[in-house]
């Protein structure tokens, strides 16, 4: 049986609770001195994952994950992609849903969703 098609959400930043908290209050990772992270700033509130973000991946179609940027190395290997980047991942098969340029230009959650949304069909 073939595995079904995931979307990958790869966040520009290292997993680990400090880290997180780090990138969040600065918004741009420490490990690398890059500008904001746009996922983080579109997805993540200083509570936590926002609801409506969460409520959008449980009633998505196609099943999805978010990754740091170490997890997904190691899963999946070093791949010549910027990050933070939507993936989609059908069997071994990953190829860009969205890219990092077009994350950069969303300025709101609902821009990111209705891009996912576009995407996915």
């Amino acid at each position: 049986m073939q595995d079904l098609p995931t979307i990958l959400f790869v966040y520009n930043l290292d997993s680990g609770v400090l880290q997180s908290i780090h990138d969040y209050s600065t918004m741009k990772p420490a490990t690398s001195g890059a500008e904001a992270s746009p996922l983080v700033r579109l997805t993540v509130s200083p509570l936590g994952i926002k609801k409506e973000w969460k409520r959008f991946l449980k009633e998505l179609r196609i099943p999805s994950r978010s990754l740091d940027r170490d997890e997904f190395i190691k899963e999946f290997g070093r791949r010549p992609i910027t990050y933070p980047i939507v993936l989609l991942k059908k069997g071994s098969e990953l190829s860009i849903l969205i890219s990092t340029e077009e994350i950069i230009a969303c300025g709101e959650l609902h821009d990111l969703m209705s891009l996912v949304e576009e995407r996915i069909g």
